[in-house]
């Protein structure tokens, strides 16, 4: 059939949008930790590529209302199916150009679902946007209100990689054009290493886009992404057909290959492994005497004991922090940094995702940029029961000497 702007506008006026989702899953803890939600449009029986759907309202005019349509149905999709985890929507960038940004529109409809702003990743494409200002000042109001951000589709080039130092996203989500043969492509594998690197700077997460063999999976995860999506696990569908044994097998079987894979090329042990665990391992064993009111006052002590630490916090089992960022007295925080605050949500953090699904405890991560400071920096945590039997994660920065 074909898609004219008559079609594309009765879609729109009718609101004929259905919602589609594609798992993004942890080889390490075989689940997956999200959502992604793709918009489809639907006449006399058709199913219309969303491709075609936002070329017609750019020329038309329509383009912010469909994309609020789209997100509308995705949320109420989400809302409804109780056991999903974050859900990542995309927002059409290309509307920040040359308008006021942060409405609040997001906010409002998530609310509307009663959906937490932690639970939503807003998914950003950065090269459709001209206006810096605006995509910043779209950004700051969102991550204000506890939403995380998502960078898509990158790839290479310098533009690429400043915007994600401008941004400053949660989530990096790498391009399948990169992603592609990657097992065989050695430039693929340096841009990969390369986003990655800045990633792990920035203390932000990586997905690998458009998998769709067992071998990309495995030199993915072997350059260190985080998480993955593509048709390899599975397809787009709707919350019916999710999480199939199918979808079940394969991550079995990446798993698999890639356990022989890390025995045959194993990484070379870090010296100070255990100086680092007796680190985190003292201070939990200090804190899990203590009720929560001495929490930061205990805190302090460690912090002040310890001229390697930058600062510790505790998080509580959903992922919220319940202390103040303790620092280091005379630290300096270079400007536009400034410590997490009580009440923040660190639920997608591999300090505190690492520890919560049982990977790793302790963790330690690699150096990476401080969001609290602005220099390089190594987290440490492990967990401990306060006196109600409650997880909570104690996390440690230490400083770059």
């Amino acid at each position: 059939m074909k898609v004219t702007a008559e079609i594309v506008r009765e879609i729109i006026e009718k609101k004929d949008i259905i919602v589609e989702f594609q798992p993004i899953y942890s080889l390490n803890t075989k689940k997956y930790i999200g959502l992604e939600a793709l918009a489809r449009g639907k006449y006399k029986d058709e199913i219309i590529s969303p491709y075609f759907l936002f070329e017609y309202a750019k020329k038309d005019g329509s383009i912010l209302t469909l994309d609020r349509i789209c997100r509308e149905k995705a949320m109420r999709a989400f809302s409804a199916e109780s056991s999903a985890p974050s859900l990542f929507i995309n927002f059409e960038t290309s509307v920040l150009n040359g308008i006021t940004s942060g409405t609040g529109e997001i906010q409002r409809t998530a609310a509307e679902n009663h959906i937490s702003p932690q639970n939503i990743v807003i998914e950003l494409n950065e090269s459709r946007v001209k206006d810096s200002y605006n995509l910043m000042m779209f950004v700051d109001f969102y991550r204000s209100k506890g939403f995380l951000i998502a960078l898509d589709n990158v790839s290479a080039g310098l533009d690429t990689l400043n915007r994600i130092m401008l941004i400053n996203p949660d989530i990096i989500k790498i391009d399948r054009a990169i992603v592609s043969q990657i097992d065989s492509n050695k430039y693929n594998q340096e841009v990969f290493r390369s986003i990655i690197n800045t990633a792990k700077q920035i203390g932000a997460m990586t997905v690998a886009e458009g998998v769709e063999t067992v071998d990309e999976v495995i030199t993915c995860m072997i350059l260190g992404v985080d998480y993955f999506q593509g048709f390899y696990f599975q397809k787009p569908e709707q919350f019916n057909y999710l999480f199939t044994n199918e979808a079940r097998l394969k991550v079995e079987e990446a798993a698999q290959k890639l356990n022989i894979s890390t025995k045959k090329n194993p990484t070379v042990v870090n010296m100070k492994i255990e100086s680092y665990k007796r680190i985190i391992y003292e201070l939990v064993n200090r804190l899990s005497c203590m009720t929560h009111d001495d929490y930061n006052a205990e805190l302090r002590d460690y912090v002040d004991e310890h001229s390697e630490i930058e600062c510790a916090f505790l998080i509580d089992s959903k992922g919220f922090q319940i202390t103040d960022t303790v620092m280091t007295p005379g630290v300096e925080i270079l400007e536009g940094y400034h410590p997490a605050l009580m009440g923040v949500n660190h639920d997608i953090k591999n300090y505190f995702y690492a520890i919560k699904e049982q990977i790793e405890d302790p963790f330690i991560s690699g150096w990476y940029i401080s969001n609290a400071t602005g220099k390089s920096c190594k987290t440490i945590s492990s967990k401990f029961y306060n006196n109600k039997g409650e997880m909570i994660v104690a996390c440690v920065d230490l400083k770059k000497q």
